[in-house]
C-alpha cells in the first residue's frame, strides 16, 4: 500500500474508538458528528481490508487486527504530538509535560527524591516516571523517546549520547552500629577477614577491591552477594557483616538505621554520576528545562557536552 493514499485523519478516529469502544464518545472526543465518524469507520475498513470492529451488547469489541494496531497508533500519534506539534517554548508553571528518567536501583533510593521534590516545586503539573533499565537498555531506550533522561555512572553507553556530569561517587565502607569494627580505623587485614556482603555492577568496584588484595597476598573470606543494593541494610544490622556502598547510598541508610560508614582501606577510585540524553532531543525546550532544573539541584555546570569517544 502506498501511503501516500493513506489518509492520517483517520489515525485519530481509529485511536478513539479503540479506547472508548464507542461511535458517540469518540465523536464526542473529536469534536464530530457521529455520521461523520461513521463514514472514517467505513474508510478505515476498506483501507485496512477488516470490519475492525464488530457490535455487540457491550458496545463495538475490536477485531484482533484493530487490537493489534491498538499501540502502534498511539505511538505514532503521541510522537505526532509531542515531536512535532509541540511549543517550541516551555512553561513550568502550567506545563503538563510527562517525563521518563531512568536511574539505577541506588540512583532511585538517593536521587530520585531530590528531582521529584525541585520538579514538582517548579512545576507542579508535570508527571514524573521512573525506569529502572539495565545498562544495555538506556542506549536503546534514549534512542526511541521511551526514556527523557539516563542518570546514574553508565560507563559504557554508546558514544552517540550527550552526557553532563553532576557529581563524583566515592564509596566506603557499612556496618552495624554494634559491629566490633565500629568507629575503628579500617585496615587491609581487618577488611579482608571481615564477612562481606557484595553488590557487583557495572562500576567494576568489587573487582578492583580484589585486584588490589590479591597484589597485598589477601583474599575475602566469607562473601555473601546480592544483586541490590537496597537489600544490604537488614543483613547488617542482623550480622556482623560489612557492606561497600557508594558514599550517597551509605548517608541514607544511616538515617535509617543503626549503621557506621568506615573509610576503606581500599583505593576505590570515584566514579561519575552523569545526566545522559539522546541528541534527537537535546533541543527539546521541555528537555532543556529538566536537565537544567536537575544539573541546578546537584550543582553541576549547565553546559551540555557530547560524551567522548574512549
Amino acid at each position: 500500500m502506498d501511503i501516500r493514499a493513506v489518509d492520517l485523519n483517520l489515525l485519530p478516529v481509529l485511536d478513539a474508538l479503540l479506547r472508548h469502544r464507542s461511535v458517540t464518545l469518540a465523536a464526542r472526543e473529536l469534536n464530530m458528528s457521529q455520521s461523520a465518524l461513521s463514514t472514517a469507520l467505513r474508510r478505515l475498513r476498506e483501507l485496512l481490508g477488516d470490519e475492525l470492529f464488530v457490535r455487540t451488547g457491550r458496545g463495538l469489541r475490536p477485531t484482533s487486527r484493530a487490537s493489534a494496531l491498538s499501540e502502534p497508533v498511539a505511538e505514532i500519534l503521541e510522537r505526532v504530538r509531542d515531536r512535532i506539534l509541540q511549543s517550541s517554548t516551555f512553561d513550568p508553571r502550567t506545563a503538563k509535560s510527562e517525563f521518563r528518567i531512568a536511574h539505577s536501583d541506588v540512583g532511585a533510593y538517593v536521587l530520585w527524591p531530590r528531582v521529584v521534590r525541585a520538579v514538582r516545586t517548579a512545576a507542579p503539573r508535570v508527571r514524573l516516571v521512573l525506569k529502572t533499565l539495565t545498562q544495555s537498555e538506556i542506549g536503546p531506550a534514549l534512542a526511541e523517546g521511551q526514556v527523557d533522561l539516563a542518570i546514574g555512572s553508565y560507563p559504557d553507553l554508546p558514544d552517540s549520547l550527550f552526557q553532563q556530569r553532576l557529581f563524583d561517587r566515592v564509596y566506603v565502607a557499612l556496618v552495624a552500629d554494634g559491629h566490633p569494627l565500629a568507629r575503628k580505623t579500617l585496615t587491609l587485614r581487618s577488611f579482608a577477614a571481615t564477612p562481606q556482603i557484595v553488590v557487583r555492577g557495572p562500576s567494576g568496584v568489587q573487582d578492583r577491591i580484589e585486584a588490589y588484595l590479591a597484589s597485598h597476598g589477601l583474599v575475602r573470606g566469607e562473601c555473601v552477594e546480592l544483586p541490590s543494593y537496597l537489600m544490604i541494610p537488614p543483613l547488617l544490622e542482623a550480622g556482623d557483616f560489612l557492606a561497600v556502598v557508594p558514599g550517597q547510598l551509605a548517608d541514607a541508610f544511616s538515617r535509617h538505621g543503626s549503621l557506621v560508614t568506615l573509610a576503606l582501606p581500599v583505593p576505590v577510585p570515584a566514579s561519575v554520576i552523569r545526566m545522559h540524553w539522546h541528541r534527537r532531543f537535546s533541543e527539546d525546550a521541555g528537555s532543556k528545562w529538566l536537565r537544567d532544573l536537575i544539573a541546578q539541584e546537584f550543582g553541576a555546570e549547565p553546559v551540555q557536552r557530547r560524551r567522548s569517544p574512549r
